[in-house]
């Protein structure tokens, strides 16, 4: 199983218990990733999102451009910034999907990625707005593979 976690692209500052909608900048990194997702041949099968707005808003555009056709789209409250990344993580496992995306926020992102890499060598990566990390499972075990900052994509 092929699993990417992407972090939302940017977002408006507001209030913070309020929605907070995607950038005009944070817009054009979710679109520089879901094209890099095209242009390389990258499908998902399963995507899971958080239902905080900019996280629904980056699956959308990462769909509009990657294609939603045979896409199992899921809003998962799990996924929000104070998540158990624990029972997330369990629930992965669980799931037999050849590829997934779950789009999510700080700190959840870092935490679930950190429970994926285990024993893996994973350069040190923050996780920038709409930064995409991906792992592999052999087995039962993950392995990180790469991340990808969409600001070197420019």
């Amino acid at each position: 199983m092929m699993l990417y976690l992407l972090r939302h692209g940017k977002a408006a500052r507001r209030d913070p218990d309020g929605p907070r909608s995607l950038t005009p900048q944070g817009r054009e990194e979710v679109k520089s990733v879901a094209e890099y997702f095209k242009n390389k041949g990258l499908k998902v099968e399963a995507l899971w999102h958080s239902p905080k707005t900019r996280a629904v808003e980056t699956s959308g555009i990462f769909l509009d451009i990657t294609g939603k056709t045979g896409v199992k789209v899921v809003e998962k409250k799990e996924l929000k910034p104070e998540g158990d990344a624990q029972q997330v993580y369990q629930e992965i496992n669980q799931n037999d999907f050849n590829s997934m995306l779950v789009v999510t926020h700080l700190p959840f992102v870092g935490e679930l990625a950190s429970l994926l890499a285990g024993d893996s060598l994973v350069p040190e990566f923050g996780f920038p707005t709409a930064g995409v990390a991906a792992f592999e499972r052999r087995g039962k075990t993950w392995k990180w593979l790469w991340s990808l900052d969409p600001s070197t994509l420019k």
